[in-house]
């Protein structure tokens, strides 16, 4: 997969005052002919014509704010790593502009599909537009600190209904986010599997679930207590008592542009999370670019 340097979009972290002059730089040597973009301009703007990869410089925060609209517009993604954890991002800043052109020029090469999920909110007002989600639907308590009560079904059929802080659905690409903290399963990044995990429950069922491609899981609010659904992290909606949030598999699945063996995913787990310890992702991500500056 060849990609002309030109046609890149650079989208970068406005919180990281490192962020703006790495993408400014990138900018100039790839001759890109988009408008660089900040996470501060709301939701990122791909146009028409597309560009055909968004190069984002940030964390995962910042991949996850191109995900949905690059995956729908069936844009690639390749993630420069000024975050902490880094399990999405590619690249660290300190290679980035001698490592992303010979990303766009294939060399080396390989493109990272991951399976999305899609929530809609069905409420007294009706039904809501699609979203495309990559990590997790979150489904909490509201502006006030409460636990909130959370019925769910699988297929048409009762579950559990969760006391507990919030419930998240995510996907293997999330598994390693919300969930792992609140000791969900880590799944295989290209498992189209979902996991259901409570967060801080009170009841008989506390354990994760993990749930196979083809389920419509839904979260009904049984609260009198205002609630919220969170995706990704930052589309948030309002819901209240009786309101449903379907969720499903995406039609769209994120791509990323990759070097090294899908199986490096196990070589570098523990030193991702691991990061800022003596044995840092750092390291590992080192291992993968040494790597691709040798078949270069």
């Amino acid at each position: 997969m060849t990609i002309e340097s030109a046609n890149s979009l650079i989208l970068f972290n406005a919180a990281s005052s490192l962020a703006k002059p790495l993408a400014e730089s990138l900018a100039v040597s790839l001759g890109s002919r988009f408008p660089l973009q900040s996470t501060e301009d709301g939701e990122l703007g791909i146009g028409d014509p597309a560009p055909e990869v968004i190069v984002t410089v940030g964390g995962d925060g910042t991949l996850l704010r191109a995900a949905r609209l690059a995956a729908e517009a069936g844009v690639p993604l390749l993630g420069v790593n000024l975050g902490r954890l880094g399990f999405l991002t590619e690249i660290e800043a300190r290679n980035a502009l001698e490592l992303v052109p010979r990303y766009l020029s294939d060399s080396p090469g390989w493109v990272d599909e991951r399976q999305m999920l899609q929530a809609v909110v069905h409420s007294r007002a009706g039904k809501s537009t699609p979203v495309n989600i990559l990590n997790d639907v979150v489904v909490g308590h509201g502006p006030t600190p409460h636990m909130v009560r959370v019925a769910i079904e699988v297929n048409g059929v009762d579950l559990t209904t969760y006391q507990a802080d919030a419930v998240i659905v995510a996907t293997a690409t999330g598994s390693t986010a919300y969930n792992l903290s609140a000791d969900g399963p880590i799944l295989y990044p290209h498992s189209r599997d979902m996991v259901v995990t409570p967060v801080a429950t009170h009841g008989d069922l506390d354990a994760p679930v993990v749930l196979p491609d083809d389920c419509r899981v839904e979260l009904i609010i049984r609260s009198e207590t205002p609630a919220t659904m969170t995706a990704d992290g930052f589309v948030s909606t309002p819901l209240s008592t009786g309101d449903r949030v379907a969720v499903t598999q995406s039609p769209f699945k994120a791509r990323f542009l990759r070097a090294g063996s899908p199986d490096r995913f196990y070589e570098t787990l523990v030193y991702r999370l691991r990061r800022g310890a003596d044995q840092t992702a750092a390291i590992a991500r080192r291992m993968a670019e040494e790597e691709a500056l040798s078949d270069g």
